[in-house]
C-alpha cells in the first residue's frame, strides 16, 4: 500500500501502490480544474498555516476570501451552480 500526502504531511488516502500514480493523476486534474488565482492563495494558506498564528491565518483567509469573491471566476462558479453546470474558468 502506499499513502498520497497534503504539503502539511497529511495523509488523504491509502491506496495499493500499482494505484498510486492513477489515483495522484485523477487528485491533479480535480484540482487543476479550479481557478489558478485561488488555487495559488489556498497553496499560501496551508504554508502560512506552518509557521501562523491562528489569529493571523484566519485573518489572511478572510482577505483571500474577500479578494476570491470579487473575481471573474467566482461569478462563473456561481452561475455554472446555478444553472447545474460544470464551471468554465478563464
Amino acid at each position: 500500500m502506499r499513502w498520497m500526502r497534503w504539503p502539511a504531511g497529511l495523509v488523504s488516502r491509502v491506496v495499493p501502490a500499482d494505484q498510486l500514480l492513477p489515483t495522484a493523476r485523477a487528485l491533479a486534474e480535480k484540482i487543476a480544474a479550479n481557478p489558478g488565482a485561488v488555487m495559488r492563495m489556498t497553496k499560501r494558506l496551508l504554508r502560512e498555516g506552518q509557521l501562523a498564528t491562528l489569529e493571523s491565518l484566519l485573518e489572511l483567509s478572510a482577505g483571500y476570501q474577500a479578494i476570491a469573491h470579487k473575481t471573474a471566476d467566482h461569478r462563473e462558479a456561481v452561475t455554472a451552480f446555478i444553472e447545474k453546470r460544470a464551471p468554465r474558468f478563464q
